[in-house]
């Protein structure tokens, strides 16, 4: 290939997973399009990965904000009886298709890879083909709460295990230039977790921004939350401060991505 200076580079977005947090993903995304950045391809893990099917999708940033506000917790709780978890995975699948539509990869406007893990090798699966559903159902099923969800012969489970913030996934399918929000906030939080969940929910964030880290930084730009409040994987209700953070975050880095861009 001969190597020419002014080649448009291509874009990727990466979303990581964050549970609730991942509603900050909505944020960044309009940040980005006012600035004129272009998208060429969105990675997405657990519910980055539905943020960013929505993206990939052509839904207009209104829509994708109102379905932000909407979101209860309660629409992904489905019983699974005989499996190992406690939600089935078919509730993620539901809410995709309610909001997004039943697509497959084919169909999308910007091409679009979800993160999942394969349960019994612990290897990263990229998903790039079948239906979009199904695949942000893989990339999303927290162990132990969601039952592993079934593609294409494998077991899977959320992809933040092996990926929460997939910036080398995005390199491998092509993007020239990485912008990665991570959607798990700062190691610190200002008060001790007071329930169970939010001490488990705090145990997983350590762990994941460890793990994530290294690859996170190596994206070209790097947006990070940095929020005035202790906001909780469940805390689905305060989606309009999530959206607002994302904003603040992504504002920080805004004008280096124009400058690498070439934009005005």
């Amino acid at each position: 290939m001969v190597w020419w200076p002014f080649r448009k580079k291509r874009v990727g977005l990466v979303l990581g997973g964050g549970v609730a947090r991942g509603i900050a993903h909505v944020g960044v995304i309009r940040v980005l399009k006012e600035a004129g950045v272009p998208i060429d391809l969105v990675v997405g893990t657990s519910s980055g990965s539905m943020i960013g099917a929505a993206l990939a999708a052509g839904l207009e940033q209104r829509l994708i904000e109102e379905i932000a506000l909407r979101i209860k917790w309660g629409e992904f709780f489905k019983f699974a009886f005989f499996r190992p978890g406690l939600a089935s995975a078919e509730a993620i699948e539901e809410f995709v298709v309610k909001y997004i539509g039943d697509l497959r990869f084919v169909d999308l406007k910007v091409p679009f890879a979800t993160v999942a893990t394969d349960l019994r090798s612990g290897n990263r699966v990229v998903i790039r083909e079948g239906r979009i559903a199904k695949a942000v159902a893989a990339s999303a099923t927290f162990p132990g709460f969601f039952a592993p969800e079934e593609f294409h012969g494998r077991h899977l489970i959320d992809g933040g295990i092996v990926g929460n913030v997939p910036v080398d996934t995005a390199r491998e399918l092509g993007a020239d230039y990485v912008i990665a929000s991570d959607a798990v906030p700062d190691r610190t939080v200002k008060a001790v977790p007071s329930d169970p969940l939010q001490m488990l929910g705090r145990a997983l964030d350590m762990v994941l921004k460890r793990l994530s880290t290294a690859e996170a930084h190596r994206a070209d730009v790097l947006i990070e939350l940095d929020m005035e409040e202790d906001i909780w994987h469940l805390d689905f209700h305060k989606a309009r401060k999530l959206i607002t953070a994302g904003e603040v975050a992504a504002h920080r880095v805004i004008n280096k991505v124009k400058r690498d861009l070439g934009l005005r």
